[in-house]
């Protein structure tokens, strides 16, 4: 099919004259829309009187061969033809008609695509119309792939872990090919002026020494221009284009660094957007020659924003699949580690017993070597509680609490780490306030577990004061009631306190700022202390170093 050409009416023509100034300087507009990455469409009664390129390539035709063709045959259905009719006809005037469906190509397989049109001429029952069209097929494939990778990606999470959310699986969003430069003589200037001031995407026209020749309203918008004159200063502004270094550049200089375009290639780039409005864009830019005589350089605008989020959305939700990952990995080794080291630690526990047996009168002479065979013993029974309690964790087994007499705990922690505390030079001043003298402070846990938070508590605040003198190594050990029957334990050190930037993750597990540290002992001891109905968290004080308390419910005689 011949592509049809019109020309303008002679009253047409000297309008366009006036509007360009002076005889002889026209402005190639069907050469920027023939170059642009959509297909875009000229229709009167629901005819093409024009398409360029990309719109013949979109549904499979020949350049040209669409002009005088009905619309119908690229709507797979009678339906889909009839339904958008009846949305230009209920359209409001001087607004966009967006629609996406399946369309016909001209072999006949089907292809999604996103639809955009207006008419000219509101109002007017004959009025021509404008319509853009993009091939979302790649974009629907894509969305497919990602909602079968968030199926499986679901189950692979509530199998592993109850604490972590749904994630999705990486979208990799790739911006749409260009096409190469198609050089066609311009038969209708004011009709491509039309397109391209109603095009959805941001057009942008340089001249060869870096001069704007003409820009859309799309793109005024995107910039956040209330006018012309406006866009000018910002294109000149060194404050709005943002890299991703954090410096900034004015939108000039960056586009003179793409003006050296050779036809038939086209250059693609990204940048952030810093708008007057404190708005942040990503904006993605296709950027091709105008004719091969070097006449300027035609870059066409999208707004990517809403993709750069998914991106950064896909790039945590990986993140978070690998942290579940080795979560469960971590249960695996815990319960094969409890497992293995059970045994040794029996072994260890008989033969300390019948070394006390048979050594029994040689241990009354000696009481020094008597205290440090019990301590022994009472080390390898707390390890082993520890294990069975880990073992008791992993299988997901109910743990029984006692009354337990708070005080007394901490005062048998406290003799249970006296061989680091004297060798670290640290001293652990415990003070019990707030309760009636004589009364007994009792709360409701498993006394091995919480031990293990007190020991976790107070070989933290020694790692803590490692670097200050050994006078200064104070460790602060608080007792005191809490609010609605709960016991409330201070531990404070003197240390230098811990990081802003930690503080918000510092019980997450893998985090620590110990160089050899595994980041696991505050998530554990927080899993505990949970467990038991209580809390722990990092207290804000105004004396150098750091304050972790925990909370337990106190025992009432009625449970």
């Amino acid at each position: 099919m011949t592509p049809v050409t019109p020309t303008l009416p002679p009253h047409m023509a000297r309008e366009a004259l006036d509007e360009v100034g002076r005889p002889g300087l026209e402005f190639p507009w069907q050469l920027v829309l023939e170059n642009t990455i959509v297909g875009v469409g000229y229709m009167q009664d629901r005819k093409f009187m024009w398409a360029n390129a990309r719109m013949a390539e979109i549904f499979g035709y020949l350049p040209g061969e669409m002009a005088g063709m009905a619309v119908r045959h690229l709507y797979a259905s009678v339906e889909d033809y009839e339904d958008v009719g009846q949305l230009m006809a209920r359209a409001q005037p001087d607004a966009f008609v967006t629609h996406e469906r399946a369309m016909a190509c001209k072999d006949g397989s089907l292809i999604w695509c996103r639809i955009s049109g207006r008419f000219i001429h509101p109002g007017e029952p004959a009025s021509p119309s404008v319509w853009v069209v993009q091939d979302l097929s790649d974009k629907k494939e894509a969305e497919n792939a990602l909602r079968r990778m968030n199926q499986r990606l679901e189950l692979t999470v509530e199998r592993r872990t109850t604490n972590l959310r749904r994630t999705n699986e990486a979208l990799k969003a790739e911006i749409e090919r260009g096409r190469q430069l198609q050089e066609t003589a311009v038969a209708s200037r004011e009709k491509y002026r039309t397109l391209f001031r109603h095009m959805p995407l941001g057009v942008l026209v340089i001249d060869a020494e870096g001069a704007i020749s003409e820009f859309n309203r799309t793109l005024q918008s995107y910039l956040g221009a209330a006018n012309k004159a406006r866009v000018a200063e910002l294109f000149h502004d060194p404050t709005r284009v943002v890299q991703p270094d954090g410096q900034t550049l004015s939108l000039f200089a960056l586009l003179a660094q793409h003006r050296s375009i050779r036809a038939p290639h086209v250059e693609r780039f990204e940048f952030a957007w810093a708008a007057p409005s404190g708005k942040r864009r990503e904006i993605s830019v296709i950027g091709a020659p105008l004719t091969s005589a070097g006449q300027g350089t035609v870059f066409t605008f999208a707004d990517v924003t809403e993709q750069a989020r998914r991106r950064e959305r896909e790039h945590e939700q990986q993140q978070a699949l690998a942290h579940a990952a080795r979560l469960s990995l971590m249960g695996q080794m815990a319960s094969a580690l409890a497992h293995e080291l059970g045994q040794p630690l029996n072994a260890c526990q008989s033969y300390l017993s019948g070394l006390r047996h048979r050594m029994a009168p040689e241990l009354a002479r000696r009481p020094e070597a008597e205290a440090a065979l019990h301590k022994a013993m009472d080390h390898l029974e707390q390890a082993g509680q520890i294990i069975r309690n880990v073992r008791g964790f992993v299988t997901r087994q109910p743990v029984g609490f006692d009354p337990v007499d708070l005080v007394g705990l901490i005062e048998q922690t406290r003799a249970l780490l006296e061989l680091p505390v004297r060798s670290s030079g640290t001293r652990i001043d415990v003070v019990v306030e707030g309760f009636e003298p004589g009364r007994a402070v009792v709360a409701r846990c498993n006394p091995v577990e919480i031990q293990q938070v007190l020991v976790n508590l107070l070989m933290n605040a020694m790692d803590a004061m490692e670097a200050i003198p050994r006078a200064q190594r104070v460790i602060g050990l608080r007792l005191h009631p809490g609010a609605r029957s709960m016991l409330c334990v201070d531990v404070s050190d003197q240390g230098p306190g811990v990081a802003s930037d930690m503080a918000a993750q510092i019980f997450e597990p893998y985090v620590t700022s110990k160089p050899s540290g595994l980041g696991m002992g505050l998530m554990i001891s927080r899993t505990i202390l949970e467990a038991h109905g209580g809390s722990i968290k990092l207290v804000r004080s105004r004396s150098p170093g750091a304050v972790f308390r925990f909370t337990l419910p106190e025992w009432r005689s009625h449970q």
